[in-house]
Formats: structure tokens, C-alpha cells, sequence
């Protein structure tokens, strides 16, 4: 817990990279009024890890969001698998955090679904 917030850390597996997810899920981050962030795994294309911090409802309602909406961007973004892992990972490690998002210049093309 940070300031009174629950941190979660996992790493998703699935159709993650190439696909915009790491947008999709930051901006879903956004929507929810959470903070985090997510970066690819650069020895695995089938692999994301990921931060979010806030309201412990709605960090429970868009994990399981994650697993449970197919495909969660029109670009086919699909989750198989979600793992939680310990000690939480700092978001400002991540590539793509709620902080950043806007610094990026991604394809404007893709409709999110979570």
C-alpha cells in the first residue's frame, strides 16, 4: 500500500506486443482514475509486465477486465494469461505510464475496449 493505495505488479501473457495494448491498458488506467504503467518484454513478444496503483475496487475490476474482454483493442490486443507478482514494480520503470502516455506518438487508428 502507498498513500493509502493498493499497488498490484503482474505480467500479462497473450497477443500483447505490436498490437497497442501497452496504450490500451494506460488509457484504460485513466478511465478507471488509476496510475501505472506497462512495458514489453524484450526477450519474450508474447509477454507484458505492469503496475497499477489506486482504488483496490478498481484495480480488481480491470484485471479481471483484462483477462475477460476479447479482444480489448481493435487491433486485436488479446490477454491469455495474468499473473501477479511481489515486490511491485515502480511505475516510473515502466515505458508507458499515465504520466507519459500523451508523449508518444501512437497510431491514432486503434479503438480500445476495456
Amino acid at each position: 500500500m502507498q498513500n493509502g493505495k493498493v499497488v498490484r505488479s503482474g505480467i500479462v501473457k497473450g497477443k500483447v506486443q505490436g498490437v497497442m495494448f501497452r496504450q490500451t491498458f494506460v488509457r484504460a488506467l485513466l478511465k478507471y482514475g488509476l496510475e501505472g504503467g506497462a512495458t514489453n518484454d524484450p526477450l519474450d513478444s508474447n509477454c507484458v509486465s505492469f503496475t497499477v496503483c489506486g482504488d483496490e475496487h478498481a484495480i480488481s475490476e480491470i484485471l479481471k477486465r483484462l483477462t475477460g474482454v476479447v479482444p480489448l483493442n481493435s487491433w486485436g490486443a488479446t490477454v491469455t494469461h495474468l499473473e501477479l507478482v511481489t515486490p511491485p514494480i515502480p511505475i516510473e520503470q515502466h515505458q508507458v505510464t499515465t504520466s507519459n502516455v500523451e508523449s508518444f506518438h501512437w497510431t491514432k487508428s486503434v479503438e480500445f475496449f476495456l
